[in-house]
C-alpha cells in the first residue's frame, strides 16, 4: 500500500480542504478581539476531512495518524517561535519532539 492511502497509520485517510473558510474568524467583533489580545495574524484555521467515523476510544490512533499523514504534513501551518512566520509541519518536523 502506498503512503497516504486508506489503511495507513491506523486506517485513517486525511485530505486537506483549502477552500474551507471560517467566517467567524473574520467578523468585525472577532477581529477586534483578536487585535485586543495581539492575536490578529497569529491565529489560523485550517480544515482537514477524514474517511472514517471518529471513535473516541481510538482518539490516540486518530491523533497519531493525523500528524503523520502525508496529506497533513505539507499543508498544516504552524507559527514559528523563532521567526514569527507561518511554516508547514513538514518544514518544522525536524524540530518537533517525537510524538
Amino acid at each position: 500500500m502506498a503512503a497516504g492511502e486508506p489503511g495507513d497509520l491506523g486506517g485513517y485517510y486525511f485530505r486537506f480542504l483549502p477552500q474551507k473558510t471560517f467566517q467567524s474568524l473574520s467578523t468585525p467583533e472577532t477581529t477586534s478581539r483578536l487585535r485586543q489580545w495581539s492575536m490578529l495574524g497569529r491565529i489560523k484555521a485550517q480544515a482537514f476531512g477524514f474517511d472514517q467515523t471518529f471513535q473516541a476510544y481510538r482518539k490516540d490512533d486518530f491523533v497519531m495518524a493525523f500528524f503523520k499523514d502525508p496529506n497533513v504534513i505539507p499543508n498544516l501551518k504552524l507559527l514559528s517561535d523563532s521567526s514569527g512566520q507561518w511554516i508547514t509541519l513538514g518544514f518544522a518536523s525536524g524540530r518537533l519532539r517525537k510524538i
